[in-house]
């Protein structure tokens, strides 16, 4: 099968120490172990990310969003700790000495509905450096935050957030030349009938919670 629409494959993310020292860095601590009080995590998960060389992504999305460090610098060690130059937005608000934010709209997917919950306020910076998109709204699907762009439901190939059968439920699906339509269902391509399926957004970023069971 080929698709019009380019394979995004994801990089190489940093993990362990090496992300976890930039953490201390970024929160202008002196050691790893106050890392455990300011970012509320046990030190037994700080020794499983040392250990196995995991990327803890909530909680760097957290410190992002709390400092403007920048997500690649703190995710990849890319570029400057923080970005060049403060957003018009930023600037605006240096007299006022607040983070600029936006009211973003925030759900719960259970049981394969969306539970419209208070919305979710986020740093304009952080905003910023996702993937481009028109309408975010952000979902809570199985211990992860989705992020999806609702202006975007033309289907050619991509995970979306999308109805099918009366169920609301996050899904890869690809489109062919020839019009048809394959959704993936328990691990599996299903063709399914255009005409009974309706693609609420595109998810253009997702993050593991640290507390998800």
């Amino acid at each position: 099968m080929s698709f019009s629409q380019e394979k995004i494959n994801p990089p190489m993310y940093d993990g362990g120490k090496t992300v976890t020292s930039r953490l201390v860095k970024a929160l202008r601590l002196k050691e790893f172990k106050e890392l455990t009080e300011v970012l509320g995590v046990g030190k037994g998960t700080i020794s499983t990310w040392h250990q196995r060389e995991q990327t803890p992504f909530e909680v760097v999305v957290r410190v992002h969003l709390k400092t403007g460090v920048s997500l690649k610098w703190l995710l990849l060690g890319e570029g400057e700790m923080y970005e060049n130059g403060p957003s018009r937005q930023l600037t605006a608000s240096k007299d006022t000495d607040e983070t600029p934010t936006k009211k973003i709209p925030y759900f719960i997917l259970k049981g394969g509905e969306l539970h419209k919950q208070e919305p979710l306020t986020l740093d304009l910076r952080f905003i910023a450096q996702l993937p481009e998109h028109e309408d975010l709204a952000v979902v809570l699907d199985s211990g992860k935050q989705i992020y999806v762009d609702k202006a975007d439901t033309k289907v050619i190939a991509g995970k979306f957030l999308v109805s099918y059968a009366g169920i609301t439920t996050v899904s890869e699906l690809h489109k062919l030349p020839n019009g048809s339509v394959f959704m993936v269902l328990n691990g599996r391509d299903v063709e399914v009938d255009p005409e009974h399926i309706k693609p609420q957004g595109r998810v253009i970023f997702q993050v593991k919670m640290d507390n998800a069971k």
